[in-house]
């Protein structure tokens, strides 16, 4: 009876470690595929490519992503979960609801442009061609914004703000604008115009703001 115990504890062990180490090289993989996304694009974001970077086997590649679209998908799907921690994070670091909910633009844009929305955006624009990754996309996009949705109406209603789901309409609005403002600064983060544009966005959400909140209260 002890043997068959001895026996049985050293193969609950050897699958815990063998849990760990795939999830470990998951996390890696993962890692290295958002950034071979923000780096290179998409179309050079290889199955090799990946292993290379993060050093490990084409066997470990394969054993937890099947195919490339897998790969991209799995690190797409971590790449929203850390830009929704992203937002999450700055948004704590406000003093209450109210000031969370005037600082919405300023820390979707700060979100946006984190390695992991480049990915994000890259993939996007894959996945206007790639059939295979816009389907695998789609679920995990659809949860995420689902997320995303009730995190501002939460924001929106502890703010004192009445019509909540005009508030959930406008941080879309809000999120896509943004990250078209992104793309357009991608080959010249310099163009005049296009800032202009974002100090334009960021005045229309202060109008908002008063809209729904009213003047924000002067700092004594």
């Amino acid at each position: 009876m002890q043997n068959r115990t001895e026996t049985i504890g050293r193969d609950v062990s050897a699958r815990r470690r063998t849990t760990r180490r795939g999830e470990e090289t998951r996390r890696q993989l993962i890692q290295a595929a958002v950034e071979c996304l923000c780096e290179r694009g998409y179309a050079a974001t290889s199955i090799e490519a990946v292993m290379e970077r993060a050093g490990v086997s084409r066997g470990s590649v394969l054993h937890q992503f099947p195919t490339r679209t897998a790969l991209i998908a799995g690190a797409i799907e971590a790449a929203m979960e850390i830009m929704m921690a992203h937002t999450r994070e700055r948004m704590r670091d406000l003093p209450d609801a109210e000031a969370r909910y005037r600082a919405m633009c300023d820390v979707f844009w700060e979100t946006q442009k984190i390695p992991e929305g480049a990915a994000v955006t890259e993939a996007l624009l894959a996945s206007r061609w790639d059939e295979a990754l816009a389907e695998a996309m789609r679920p995990v996009a659809m949860r995420v914004e689902a997320e995303i949705d009730d995190d501002m109406r939460a924001t929106a209603l502890a703010a004192g703000v009445k019509d909540v789901e005009a508030c959930a309409v406008h941080a879309r609005v809000l999120i896509l604008t943004l990250r078209g403002i992104t793309l357009e600064l991608m080959y010249d983060k310099g163009r005049a115009m296009i800032h202009r544009a974002l100090d334009q966005v960021r005045a229309q959400h202060v109008v908002h703001c008063e809209e729904m909140l009213g003047p924000a209260k002067n700092p004594s």
